[in-house]
């Protein structure tokens, strides 16, 4: 078995990894680069152009650097994801088809992605690949276990252990998948000074005293990261309205049929949907809304509570607050920055590492390969480029 990362050994976003045998190529993730405005033309002979020489594309999850580029691929190629995060880009897709200046994914295509189930085997040819769920800021999201030619490779991308879930990513490891000869493994945030992520609990606690101590609070997160919706509604005071927008209600209703039952933090009891009657309602109660940069609508809301005293939790990674669109949304606004990484830091790749044992360590997904060899020594630690062929073959 060979592994080649066509794209992802020194950077964040945009990934497409293969893994092939004499007679089978899959590919792992195929993402949209994360500058969009500078991003290269990204083609591989017999995925995206010439005859078809792909068997499958399995998704770790809907997030665009992972899935952006599903319309490039041959239509003759079969494509793959979880139950859920199926559903949830459909949704997502839904919404971007009707913005004007933003290109969403063709329908058909969508609609033709098979789904797995936890722990399942999917069999491609002579590859065997196995999706494990993890904790991360996608709901739905996995690490595959690959197995071909007497070798297992883990691939891990994007996760973490800092989150509501993040408890049986260790559990998964130890129980099902247990020692592997290879691990490609995310290291986004090796590049930042923690050590450690603030729990999602933490700052669902701390996000919690926020809105009990002010009456109306606007919430500025992404409308997928369903543990950070599901976390703050959870702790929205009696009383207190918990307000969203019609695509911020599709995606909670979908996910309160799909996993409500399952865990109560799912269930999403506060969550309305905006309306001109709700208006007196929530000036005399107080409110948590959630708001996006891009709804004007939502701006009109804000505006008419400016005299008021509101706060805006603004709950997103810090770099798009150089965005000009989200400067001006949030100019004038009382701001609190809390928010937590939805990737793994490095004692959680440190845990993944010691319990799979793997012979060899791959970094991909990161900007920073060589702060593994810290991690885990330099005889270990595999640092290929782009497109540079590995071949499994450590004992």
């Amino acid at each position: 078995m060979e592994v080649i990362i066509h794209r992802g050994t020194h950077q964040i976003g945009g990934c497409a990894t293969e893994y092939r045998t004499k007679n089978t190529r899959i590919f792992i993730d195929f993402g949209a680069e994360l500058d969009s405005e500078n991003a290269k033309p990204f083609d591989i002979e017999g995925v995206t152009k010439g005859k078809t020489n792909c068997d499958a594309v399995f998704f770790t999850h809907y997030h665009g650097d992972h899935m952006g580029l599903l319309d490039t691929i041959n239509k003759d190629i079969p494509l793959y994801m979880g139950v859920a995060s199926k559903g949830i880009a459909k949704i997502l897709n839904d919404r971007l088809s009707k913005a004007p200046d933003i290109k969403s994914y063709d329908v058909d295509r969508i609609e033709s992605i098979k789904t797995f189930e936890v722990a399942k085997m999917v069999v491609i040819g002579d590859i065997k690949i196995t999706p494990y769920m993890v904790d991360h800021s996608a709901y739905d999201a996995y690490m595959f276990k690959i197995e071909a030619d007497g070798k297992s490779v883990l691939h891990t991308g994007d996760f973490r252990t800092h989150g509501f879930r993040g408890k049986g990513v260790k559990a998964t490891l130890e129980k099902y998948v247990k020692k592997v000869d290879v691990l490609v493994c995310e290291g986004t945030t090796l590049n930042r000074t923690e050590a450690k992520c603030e729990t999602e609990n933490d700052l669902k606690n701390r996000i919690k005293a926020v809105i009990e101590q002010n009456k109306y609070v606007f919430v500025v997160c992404s409308s997928t990261n369903i543990d950070r919706l599901a976390g703050i509604c959870s702790v929205i005071p009696r009383g207190k309205y918990c307000i969203c927008d019609k695509y911020q209600l599709s995606v909670i209703e979908y996910i309160r049929e799909y996993a409500g039952d399952k865990s109560s933090l799912y269930k999403f009891d506060k969550a309305l949907y905006y309306s001109e009657n709700l208006d007196e309602k929530m000036n005399d109660k107080g409110f948590c809304m959630f708001v996006r940069c891009g709804n004007p609508e939502h701006k009109r809301i804000m505006e008419r509570y400016k005299d008021k005293n509101p706060v805006v939790i603004y709950s997103m990674w810090k770099g798009y607050l150089e965005q000009e669109n989200i400067k001006e949304f949030l100019d004038g606004y009382k701001k609190f920055d809390m928010h937590t990484s939805g990737h793994a830091d490095s004692n959680a790749i440190k845990m993944v590492i010691d319990t799979v044992k793997p012979e060899v360590v791959i970094p991909m997904h990161t900007e920073v390969p060589e702060a593994f060899l810290e991690l885990v020594g330099d005889d270990k630690v595999l640092l290929p480029t782009d497109n540079e062929v590995v071949e499994v073959k450590y004992e």
